[in-house]
């Protein structure tokens, strides 16, 4: 089993003053990506979304953590590193912004990436509107998700992924990290430092 960490690069403050007071809610990680990759990740999880002026930003929502050029030295160093793999996801989530054009710059992004970091072994592709797949990529591991956002109990959890992880971290590690069957597929976790 991989393990991976959920919404990767939301250690980073947000943009907006609003985000800044709701950051807890947002917040999956609170370690950089080198810590991250210390604590044994080797899958990270990047989403996207476009602004008006089609540049390429890292979200999870509605929380804008800044333009994707900013994370590309963490790139550039996973890059040097030959064993990381990066979920891609299209964080657009409703209709009226799931366009022909943010597809089209979505699918140019993910051509270029794979160019600009060749030792990343990009995978997933799909849109979070619809769970359609956007763009293929040639790597297609299984997948398994325990994070607050999908897992019950969702009521406070939702609010509080801090809260999800310190409950349920320890026992999901141990449960499938050690699962030789599920060898080549990945567990993307929430904190994944608790």
């Amino acid at each position: 089993m991989i393990l991976g960490s959920h919404n990767s690069w939301s250690f980073r403050w947000p943009k907006k003053f609003w985000q800044k007071l709701l950051f807890f809610t947002a917040k999956c990680q609170n370690k950089t990506i080198q810590e991250q990759y210390a604590l044994g990740v080797r899958c990270f999880d990047l989403r996207i979304r476009f602004d008006k002026n089609n540049k390429p930003h890292i979200v999870h929502n509605s929380f804008d953590y800044g333009l994707l050029s900013s994370v590309f030295e963490d790139l550039k160093w996973l890059d040097e590193k030959e064993d990381v793999c990066i979920r891609i996801l299209h964080d657009v989530r409703k209709k009226k912004d799931y366009t022909l054009n943010n597809v089209t710059q979505f699918r140019a992004l993910c051509d270029a990436i794979q160019v600009d970091f060749p030792h990343l072994k990009f995978w997933c592709g799909r849109n979070l509107y619809n769970w359609g797949v956007d763009y293929k990529f040639k790597y297609c591991p299984t997948c398994l998700e325990f994070y607050s956002s999908i897992c019950p109990p969702k009521i406070v959890d939702d609010w509080l992924p801090i809260m999800y992880a310190k409950l349920h971290n320890k026992s999901i590690k141990q449960y499938y990290l050690n699962d030789e069957l599920l060898s080549d597929s990945i567990l993307l976790l929430d904190f994944i430092n608790i």
